[in-house]
């Protein structure tokens, strides 16, 4: 393997931890503003039924890589 494969394979593995970073933040603004709306239990149980299907799988997917990681 040259240098520009390693290279490349970082790329793409900072790219990856970049867009999880990026979902992380959102989901920490949103259950922030859950908590200071008062009734923080609804409106999480509100949003994540709201979700679409392949959402929820995503982050079902995340979570269990992240529990892998950790």
């Amino acid at each position: 393997m040259g240098e520009t494969d390693v290279i490349l394979e970082l790329r793409e593995e900072i790219k990856k931890i970049e867009e999880r970073l990026t979902a992380i933040e959102r989901e920490q603004r949103m259950i922030r503003e859950d908590i200071l709306s008062g009734e923080p239990k609804e409106r999480m149980h509100k949003r994540i039924f709201q979700k679409q299907p392949k959402t929820r799988e995503k982050k079902e997917k995340i979570d269990k890589e992240i529990r892998i990681e950790i």
